[in-house]
Formats: structure tokens, sequence, C-alpha cells
């Protein structure tokens, strides 16, 4: 199993989440992990569930420790509302 299906089944990503890369820094003592989707995914809206694309991604963000995905927020333009955000899942 190579290092990205190991971290997306240790991480419990599933589609459309996929890992989109893995650095291992053994001077470092640190893994890095990146989420990622597809570029043409779409998202529902977290109030009316209209389904649409991507506007845009939270900041990348680091965690100090590994376990349970933690979430970041992704924002989508939903038509006659203001952009919302809502939560999904990263790798770390």
């Amino acid at each position: 199993m190579r290092d990205v299906e190991l971290y997306q089944q240790l991480l419990g990503l599933v589609a459309p989440w996929t890992v989109g890369g893995v650095e291992l820094s053994v001077e470092g003592e640190r893994v890095d992990i990146w989420a990622a989707h597809a570029p043409q995914v779409r998202w529902p809206c977290p109030e009316c569930e209209t389904v649409l694309p991507v506007y845009d991604h939270a900041e990348e963000r680091a965690r100090r420790h590994c376990g349970r995905p933690t979430l970041l927020p992704r924002s989508g333009r939903c038509p006659g509302r203001a952009t919302r955000s809502s939560s999904t899942p990263t790798a770390l």
C-alpha cells in the first residue's frame, strides 16, 4: 500500500476527498498530509442544499497531532444568498 492510500484509509477520507500528497521529514519529525478533491466537484449549500461549484477555500492550516480529520471551511456562492461557508474534512 502506498503512503497516499495508507493515509486515506487511516484518516477515513471518502469521495470526493482524497489524500493529495504526503511528505515525510524524518529530521523534522513530521508528516505533512494534504487533502484534495477534483477541481470540478460541486458541493451543497449548507442552508438550502443547492449543489454549487466551490467558490474558495480556507487558508492552509497545520495541526501538531494527527488524529481524526478536522474540519476546515470552504465556501460557495448560492444564488439569492451571500457567500456561505461549510466545513469539509482535511487531513490534519
